[in-house]
């Protein structure tokens, strides 16, 4: 069997000279369509205003000042506290305690084709139990300490700094509570030297500090379950303990998910999918598709040029060479030696040549070039989407040289959905087209296709941006407030009631 590849499909090359990268709209929009903490800390600016000005307006100044201290100061290690500390024990490790570590970071996650941690063991003599163990310990306090100041020490502060405005008060009711908190027994058992050994059993230590350490989710619920407990530990009375408690679990959704969630619903409502190319790595792929008209004399293309130049060919994998991928990838010699027995002669060594381009896309795993099974897929295909040399340039516009360096880690999995998305957007272009009866595709036809997605990306993004503010700075405090309304009767803080009932 033999698979005809396109001559302009694989003699084309890649050129990013033209394609300039700067700051504007479409980057913010794309840094908020990410799973990064961008989206976050925006959020907390109008929560920290909303839930101020809310307290102010029920408990005068004793609940606004407690509330825009505790917003500001918890965020401060909401957001940062882990990924703070984690560093800070990187170089108490190295420097202090003089362990074998790395010297550089070393990313310990992986999967099928990115195994960084498993590289720098090949390359160098480090024990993976000493790493484990370490990384282990090192995540899991920086979790503890975060979630320690956070639900323990700043509330107290807080508590503190409300009573020394009401130092004439009768407050020893508070006195005796903060008394106790240090010996509750809990905390006792904690300092407890004489606690038995803690066995992990089967788990699988470096798995879960690279969930600590680079996963945002894991990060921001880690220290959310501790955050939520210690307050309400913390707490004055009870009714106070149920406003933390509502307040605190209810904000978690609308802080992590809402956002996501609607934007998915709202991509599958306007064009049948859930995801969409982000702006910024759309008008990368823009410019260079009006490069490429650009390079014509017409400085257009027909819709059937355009679709055989960008998407090139629909071929399907042979049988006998997708039984040679194990766990979706395959040794490049492997691959090439596959090649003989489906591609032409004249075309081999054109095609070998775009496979060992493709398999540069992602280091090698103990010396050894990869290719997975998409790539080989994208190689048969041709088109200028599916060129390594474009693919490499596109990659780094969104993750940087991050995604090739064999230390570091990003999930192919990441790097599939982002081709899957430019597909899809370069789909788009030619069933907008066909629909609207235009026969061939101009360099404003691409214009009008990124500003229609930068508008739909800022729409979905800024709808749930925008439901995430409201509940998050507005809509929860009424809640917590009329929940206890209901529950007492009264409508005031519970954190000062001592006051005003004394």
């Amino acid at each position: 069997m033999s698979i005809k590849i396109p001559q302009a499909q694989i003699s084309k090359t890649f050129s990013s000279a033209n394609i300039k990268k700067q700051f504007q709209p479409r980057n913010i929009v794309s840094a908020m369509a990410s799973d990064g903490f961008l989206p976050v800390i925006a959020l907390e600016a109008f929560v920290e205003g909303g839930r101020t000005y809310q307290a102010y307006k029920r408990g005068g100044f004793d609940e606004a000042r407690e509330r825009i201290t505790e917003e500001f100061s918890g965020a401060v290690f909401w957001l940062g506290g882990v990924t703070g500390l984690n560093w800070l024990f990187e170089k108490i490790g190295k420097k202090m305690l003089n362990l074998p570590l790395p010297e550089k970071t070393i990313d310990i996650a992986s999967d099928n084709v990115r195994k960084p941690l498993e590289n720098y063991l090949t390359d160098t003599k480090v024990s993976s139990n000493l790493m484990a163990k370490f990384k282990f310990v090192k995540v899991i306090s920086s979790v503890v300490i975060a979630n320690a100041f956070i639900g323990l020490v700043l509330p107290k502060i807080n508590q503190a700094i409300t009573r020394s405005y009401h130092k004439n008060d009768n407050n020893k009711q508070q006195n005796s509570q903060n008394q106790n908190f240090f010996k509750n027994p809990l905390i006792e058992t904690f300092g407890n030297k004489n606690n038995k050994e803690v066995s992990f059993g089967g788990l699988n230590l470096l798995a879960i500090a690279n969930n600590f350490e680079n996963n945002r989710n894991y990060k921001l619920l880690s220290v959310d379950a501790g955050t939520a407990s210690g307050r309400a530990y913390s707490a004055r009375n009870n009714d106070e303990r149920v406003e933390i408690l509502f307040r605190d679990l209810s904000s978690v959704f609308f802080y992590m998910f809402n956002m996501p969630f609607m934007n998915s619903q709202l991509n599958k409502l306007e064009h049948g999918k859930t995801s969409r190319l982000d702006p910024a790595s759309a008008k990368f792929a823009t410019e260079y598709m009006q490069n490429f008209l650009d390079s014509k004399e017409t400085k257009k293309a027909t819709l059937e040029e355009f679709e055989r130049e960008f998407l090139g060919k629909n071929e399907k994998l042979p049988e006998t060479l997708k039984n040679k991928f194990k766990d979706g990838i395959i040794n490049l010699d492997e691959f090439k030696s596959e090649l003989k027995k489906i591609v032409s002669q004249e075309k081999l060594a054109e095609v070998e040549e775009l496979a060992q381009k493709m398999s540069e896309l992602q280091p090698q795993i103990k010396g050894q070039s990869i290719l997975t099974e998409a790539q080989a897929q994208d190689i048969l295909n041709g088109g200028h989407i599916n060129n390594p040399e474009f693919l490499k340039e596109f990659y780094k516009n969104k993750f940087g040289n991050k995604f090739m360096d064999k230390y570091k880690y990003i999930a192919q999995g990441d790097l599939d959905a982002l081709k899957s998305d430019l597909m899809t957007y370069v789909d788009s272009i030619i069933k907008k087209a066909k629909s609207s009866n235009v026969e061939e595709i101009t360099k404003e036809t691409l214009k009008k296709a990124s500003r229609h997605n930068f508008k739909m990306n800022a729409i979905n993004w800024g709808s749930g941006f925008v439901v995430s503010a409201l509940f998050l700075s507005t809509i929860i405090p009424k809640l917590q407030y009329l929940i206890t309304k209901i529950r007492t009767g009264k409508d005031g803080f519970p954190g000062t009631a001592q006051y005003r009932e004394g």
